[in-house]
C-alpha cells in the first residue's frame, strides 16, 4: 500500500515538464497530501459532527473516520469518482485493519458517498500543523 503523496508530486507526475505551483497551497502551515484506493465502512459508535455557519449559509456534517497512519484529529476530503459525491471527514480511530483498504468510513458517511460495501475513492488529506488544528478546533 502506497503512502498519502503531496498534491505537488502527484502534479509533477502528471505534468512531467515545467513547473508546478502549488496549486492547494492556500496557508504555508497546511500540507494536502492525496491517496487513492478503496474504502469500507464499519458501524462506528459517534455521529458525525455538524458544521453550521449561518452568515455564510453553510450546513453540513464532517464524517469520523479511522486511518492506519494519519494522525488524530486530520481533516480529509472523501470523493467518490464513480458518481462525484464529497464529504469532509475527520480521523477518529485507526483501520482499516484489512489488506488493500485506505480507509474506513462510519455508515453515515458511506451511505452520503454512495458506497455500499467496499468502493474506490480519492482521499484529500489536509495535514495541519499542530497550533493551527488548535486553532480550528
Amino acid at each position: 500500500m502506497a503512502a498519502p503523496q503531496p498534491i505537488e508530486q502527484i502534479a509533477r507526475k502528471i505534468h512531467a515538464e515545467g513547473p508546478v505551483s502549488p496549486v492547494y497551497s492556500l496557508q504555508a502551515d497546511i500540507q494536502i497530501l492525496v491517496e487513492f484506493g478503496i474504502a469500507s465502512w464499519y458501524d462506528c459508535p459517534i455521529k458525525p459532527e455538524p458544521v453550521v455557519h449561518k452568515g455564510l449559509r453553510v450546513s453540513d456534517r464532517i464524517y469520523p473516520v479511522a486511518h492506519r497512519t494519519l494522525p488524530f484529529g486530520t481533516l480529509i476530503k472523501a470523493i467518490n469518482p464513480a458518481n462525484g459525491r464529497k464529504i469532509l471527514c475527520r480521523v477518529i480511530d485507526r483501520g482499516p485493519f484489512i489488506a488493500g483498504r485506505i480507509i474506513d468510513l462510519d455508515a453515515h458517511g458511506a451511505k452520503a458517498l454512495g458506497i455500499n460495501g467496499i468502493g474506490k475513492i480519492v482521499l484529500k488529506i489536509f495535514r495541519l500543523a499542530p497550533n493551527q488544528f488548535a486553532l480550528k478546533r
